[in-house]
């Protein structure tokens, strides 16, 4: 009899959630329920399921990253979208993420069965053709050299030589079956079957049946040999046992005594934090006469690396690709990762990580934002998982240790020193923790820059209208950007802390100086990574054509040169997040990475609508190409509006793109993303208010210079700049 799948229904809206599984479950179905995310992430780690019903947009995380989680874990969970009018799109591209299918509501419940059916026949065909590949002619193996595993492997030597019923416990993903295999297959009953049953996937009534069969009637099709009475099998092994109504767990206690059953090995859960664990009966936990622990991967550290490249290697085999390496900061990451889903959660990695990285080298930024994210900066909400305040605290402690480490490039005196610990103490946490740590970072030594001569550029200011000049002045190092006024030589540094004003362009004042839309001359100093320089002008940056051409021009006539002074690029290490991650929300995202690059998402009524562009800078020339000749653009309904309070005076036809409900009035695109590289100018003028050059790789949604002066204040202030 094929088991009924195991279904997650993931809806936020009770009524759904309710029809549909009083539905399923009038049709035999095995029904858990979540509203939320998070909540469902949980219950996939914490027991096996076959699908998912899941809405895309839940509170917490929304349904494309939650699909991605699940995924993660476990890529053979079948997982269908709901969703609502007029987000098909979004579903389909769920789809192509891994999504089997998706349901727009409102649906049927004949709708549902037919989708269930399809994975159901999907499922049964891949089982068949399994049955058809002739079995390993190796016996299953546990891979590690750790002291751990060591204990471990010699006590399942011990429990294969005998034939007493066992309990394996342990968390979700340490290889409970795996290990029962093993028993099994260096036991006097290795020639016999190994047969799994679990439990969970019966109802009462079903699994009486399975178990001890039916009786032989006229009908010979309806009689049945139970798994405890089939003479073939050799060991069954048993998950959620616990789950069997008492009266069941008492008969099948009778039947373990008699001769001619099976060796029974049951999986019995546990769950990091939980307050109870599963427990049997008295009498059939008295027929287990030995156990086995089998301990969280976070427990065995040194294994990790050895099952990484023995996972990495058999994925690659499989997929047919070239072997991938893997490097010391990734693998120092993936080894301080607690791994909540053990080795199975590892196992799926790897197949990701093979999968995904298009290079035969992964770095530490091809792992996926959820691993860096918990390891790196949100631990206090996974406390829950430790068992005791001693292990919460322990963990707190070397998450602490990791940060300050990676702050400090590794260095363990300099960490000492900041977290007010001796050398040897800190040194004694490292081991005590299983802390890894790779080599230090080599971070290339930059020099400070300015211009080698001074330069003039002339054009008008795009809101006051005025002819206006810019006069560029070279600076000796540690000067910085610092505008000046042309008429009474006051001045002001380019500093988040004397911007101004944000609605229509970025302005800074002090010290009776103002400069007004300097985003794109900063943009184009920040490229050419200018660090000392006087900009002298009345009072506002001319707009030239709308670009930062121009700009580029000038310095390159005038030259760069490197001052004999170092400059110290800021490094993301961790992950910041101004707004919310949503796709119809502003948000401004920085994630460590090796160069610095901005993805932005444009979506701005028709006739723009949305437009996305990612730039990396890995030179002057591409930032010369790629973002520098796109323009200032606006609707014609939003000139007029601020015209009226005497703003965009300077708005020619040949230096800012006009649009109206329609078309684009004046003007032909330079790029057919134009809007979305322009915003990426402005956010990398923005930036430079940091006054040094930053690595990171940006994701930014329809955000502009107000969004960008509060992000760069909240990576001063987290960075300590």
């Amino acid at each position: 009899m094929m088991k009924k799948p195991v279904i997650l229904l993931v809806d936020d809206e009770e009524a759904i959630v309710t029809s549909l599984r009083g539905g399923l479950e009038d049709e035999g179905y095995i029904v858990i329920t979540a509203t939320d995310g998070v909540k469902a992430v949980d219950i996939v780690k914490s027991q096996p399921l076959d699908i998912v019903f899941l809405d895309i947009w839940l509170p917490g995380i929304d349904g494309l990253e939650t699909l991605k989680a699940i995924k993660d874990f476990d890529s053979d969970i079948d997982v269908v979208i709901m969703t609502g009018h007029g987000t098909v799109s979004t579903a389909v591209q769920a789809v192509k993420q891994g999504a089997f299918d998706f349901l727009e509501k409102p649906f049927s419940l004949d709708t549902v069965l037919d989708i269930i059916h399809k994975i159901e026949h999907k499922r049964a065909a891949i089982r068949s053709d399994m049955s058809r590949t002739p079995p390993s002619e190796e016996p299953p193996a546990l891979i590690g050299t750790s002291h751990t595993l060591r204990m471990l492997q010699e006590k399942i030597s011990q429990l294969a030589s005998g034939n007493s019923h066992v309990t394996i416990c342990g968390e979700t993903g340490t290889g409970k079956e795996l290990i029962a295999r093993l028993i099994h297959a260096g036991s006097r009953a290795a020639k016999r079957r190994f047969e799994k049953c679990n439990a969970a996937f019966y109802a009462p009534e079903e699994i009486e049946a399975e178990l001890f069969g039916l009786p032989k009637t006229a009908d010979a099709s309806a009689s049945r040999t139970g798994l405890l009475r089939d003479r073939s099998i050799g060991t069954l092994f048993f998950e959620s046992l616990f789950q069997l109504p008492p009266r069941l767990q008492q008969r099948l206690a009778d039947a373990i005594g008699k001769a001619s059953a099976p060796r029974i090995i049951a999986s019995m859960p546990l769950t990091a934090g939980a307050d109870e664990e599963p427990t049997l009966q008295p009498q059939l936990a008295a027929c287990f006469s030995e156990s086995l622990l089998v301990p969280p991967l976070r427990e065995r550290r040194g294994d990790i690396p050895v099952l990484l490249e023995y996972f990495i290697k058999q994925y690659c085999m499989e997929y047919n690709c070239k072997e991938k390496t893997i490097d010391d900061a990734a693998l120092e990451l993936l080894v301080n990762y607690d791994w909540p889903g053990n080795v199975k959660e590892l196992k799926n990695m790897a197949e990701k990580l093979v999968v995904s990285v298009p290079t035969s080298h992964i770095s530490i930024h091809d792992i996926p934002l959820a691993v860096r994210d918990e390891l790196q900066h949100s631990m206090s909400r996974y406390y829950e998982r430790y068992r005791s305040m001693d292990d919460a605290e322990a963990a707190w402690r070397k998450n602490y240790i990791l940060y300050h480490l990676r702050k400090n490039n590794r260095d363990i005196a300099a960490t000492a020193a900041q977290i007010r610990v001796k050398e040897k103490t800190l040194k004694k946490y490292i081991r005590q923790y299983g802390i890894v740590i790779a080599g230090k970072k080599k971070t290339p030594q930059l020099r400070q820059r300015t211009l080698k001569r001074s330069m003039v550029l002339s054009g008008r200011g795009l809101h006051s209208g005025d002819k206006t000049g810019i006069i560029l002045t070279p600076l000796p190092p540690n000067s910085g950007i610092v505008f000046g006024n042309i008429s009474t030589g006051e001045t002001v540094r380019a500093d988040i802390d004397n911007v101004v004003s944000t609605e229509l362009s970025t302005c800074v004042q002090a010290n009776g100086a103002i400069a007004r839309t300097i985003e794109h001359f900063l943009a184009t100093l920040h490229a050419y990574r200018i660090t000392n320089l006087m900009i002298k002008i009345n009072n506002e940056v001319p707009i030239m054509d709308g670009s930062a051409v121009d700009f580029c021009q000038v310095i390159e006539d005038a030259g760069i040169e490197e001052q004999d002074a170092p400059l110290e690029e800021i490094i993301v290490t961790d992950r910041y997040v101004l707004g919310e991650v949503k796709k119809n929300a502003k948000f401004i995202m920085i994630e460590p990475a090796d160069v610095f690059s901005i993805s932005y998402t444009l979506q701005y009524p028709k006739p723009v609508g949305t437009q996305e562009y990612t730039f990396v800078l890995k030179d002057e020339e591409m930032f010369k190409t790629e973002i520098a000749p796109a323009r200032t653009f606006g609707f014609l309904k939003d000139v007029e509006a601020m015209e009226k309070k005497g703003l965009a005076s300077g708005g020619r036809l040949n230096n800012v793109i006009l649009i109206d409900d329609e078309k684009i009035v004046n003007t032909d695109l330079r790029y057919p993303d134009e809007f979305a590289r322009h915003k990426i100018l402005d956010m990398m003028g923005d930036l430079y208010l940091l006054g040094r050059p930053i690595r990171g790789k940006i994701t930014a949604n329809m955000t502009g210079h107000t969004e960008n002066a509060a992000f760069v204040r909240m990576l001063r202030d987290k960075l300590g700049l």
